[in-house]
């Protein structure tokens, strides 16, 4: 029998053409000698989309829905965090990264992958990562570099370098150890004690939490495309973030991979469809390109408050998991 490779995502019905896109480039790069279970994470995929993504489905590549809210309410004071969506995202789901380890106790390893992606590489070489006793392995956040309020946002309010404040888009996570340090628990605490405003919830407090137990990965496992720095010349992961999704976009760096395989994902012309609806019409174009904007003036704004995750930590380091 070969290995278990463990891959989660968590995503919404209209976001099943993109899943689609990941999962069919995952599934053609991926080494044969292992098998790969994908666990979604949702709570409205319709059943002409579970039908669809099942497709690619086969012994040893199986595909697994969960009802998101329904796991995430099974956990004890998970009704804290309800009181507490702040920031870009009003939703608990955004934060479900982080309970991977405590929802799914089978595993000692896992990857996570948000879905506006595609994988040109073999997943299994990101699963055999060595971590040693580090909590998570993740790739540095460059698509951030050179937007001064957001640099200064995180070294001032999130308390860590910015120069090495991670994504949260790809994770490699040591599941074993992040239950030996309750992450699930001391984040929920964390929530309920500070309640603090984030720009960006789960990627925040990942770093908050975890600085100091980060295994920094070869950025080509979560290359994200931007004008302001060099393409990769052999991208294993290519993260569409913030603004950089090809389907949203007259032109976006990279995208030729994009569509090279979501012509695979039995969802091409619906992608196309939607992409020149989008484009047709100036109100979403408006509110799309506003929201990096709004982002940028939030985080201008609570890199001025007096409370924040480096004035907590500053008096309780004992707040990080490595401590």
């Amino acid at each position: 029998m070969k290995p278990v490779i463990p891959i989660f995502f968590s995503v919404n019905d209209a976001y099943s053409p993109f899943l689609a896109t990941a999962i069919y480039s995952l599934k053609e790069n991926a080494s044969r000698r292992y098998a790969y279970r994908i666990h979604i994470l949702t709570d409205d995929i319709s059943r002409e989309n579970r039908k669809k993504l099942q497709h690619f489905a086969d012994d040893e590549f199986e595909i697994v829905f969960y009802p998101l809210s329904e796991r995430l309410l099974a956990l004890p004071g998970i009704e804290r965090l309800q009181q507490h969506c702040f920031g870009a995202f009003g939703s608990i789901t955004i934060y479900f990264r982080l309970f991977i380890p405590a929802l799914f106790p089978q595993y000692d390893k896992a990857i996570y992958l948000d879905a506006d992606l595609v994988v040109p590489g073999d997943i299994s070489q990101l699963y055999r990562e060595r971590m040693g006793n580090k909590l998570v392995g993740a790739v540095a956040d460059y698509s951030i570099q050179k937007i001064t309020p957001f640099m200064q946002y995180i070294d001032d309010y999130v308390g860590v370098d910015h120069r090495n404040y991670v994504n949260s888009g790809v994770l490699l996570l040591n599941c074993k150890r992040l239950r030996e340090e309750n992450l699930a628990g001391r984040f929920l605490d964390w929530v309920e004690k500070y309640g603090l405003e984030t720009v960006a919830p789960d990627q925040d407090y990942l770093n908050a939490l975890c600085w100091g137990g980060i295994h920094y990965l070869d950025p080509n496992w979560n290359t994200m495309p931007s004008e302001c720095v060099p393409e990769m010349e052999s991208p294993e992961i290519i993260h569409y973030n913030l603004s950089a999704k090809p389907w949203l976009n007259e032109y976006a760096p990279q995208e030729e991979y994009f569509w090279h395989y979501a012509a695979g994902s039995g969802y091409f012309d619906e992608i196309l469809a939607r992409k020149k609806a989008f484009l047709l019409n100036p109100e979403a174009v408006r509110h799309y390109r506003g929201a990096i904007r709004k982002l940028i003036r939030m985080a201008a704004r609570l890199t001025r408050s007096e409370r924040s995750f480096r004035s907590i930590i500053t008096t309780r380091q004992e707040l990080r998991l490595c401590s």
